[in-house]
């Protein structure tokens, strides 16, 4: 017997950031204090999260997607609980940045097209998004829209906007 699958988030907050290559390379400031193998209770996160003021202020992306969670509600740059709302905030993102794409096979219509059906289709059952570009001269932009209430990577990792949050936003 199959296990019924996990249940639908409750909403996805969407993260953009846009900075120097070498900055979001320094790893230091994209890494919780500890590193976490295994589900811990969400006041446990929360204690992590505390202990290192470097990686809270930072709003660099964290290296693993989920940490977005345990960073400052300021940080999030939209909230929706459709999953076709949060995949066209996602597709807004890329088509504002394309311009900027340091690679012609980056901004490709046929590629971004692609890249917008994958997320719409991770999205639909639950899943994160995530998408990283170089930019013309030095510069890097990421794109996360991560899955709260409950985040499949992260069940414990408790929302930054409170439970009851998820109405739409931005």
């Amino acid at each position: 017997m199959t296990a019924p699958p996990p249940p639908m988030p409750a909403h996805w907050h969407c993260y953009r950031w846009t900075g120097e290559r070498r900055t979001y390379d320094d790893e230091s400031a994209r890494r919780p204090p500890h590193l976490v193998v295994q589900d811990i209770p969400p006041q446990e996160w929360q204690r992590i999260a505390a202990a290192s003021p470097a990686f809270m202020a930072s709003d660099v992306p964290p290296l693993e997607v989920p940490y977005w969670l345990l960073r400052p509600a300021r940080m999030v740059k939209a909230t929706f609980e459709a999953p076709d709302k949060a995949s066209a905030w996602y597709r807004d993102q890329i088509s504002d940045l394309s311009p900027s794409f340091l690679s012609d096979h980056d901004k490709d219509a046929v590629r971004q097209a692609g890249r917008f059906a994958a997320a719409e289709d991770r999205l639909s059952w639950g899943g994160d998004v995530v998408g990283g570009w170089y930019l013309r001269g030095t510069g890097f932009a990421s794109l996360q829209v991560v899955a709260c209430s409950t985040n499949r990577i992260r069940p414990t990792i408790p929302c930054p906007l409170g439970h009851g949050a998820g109405s739409a936003a931005g």
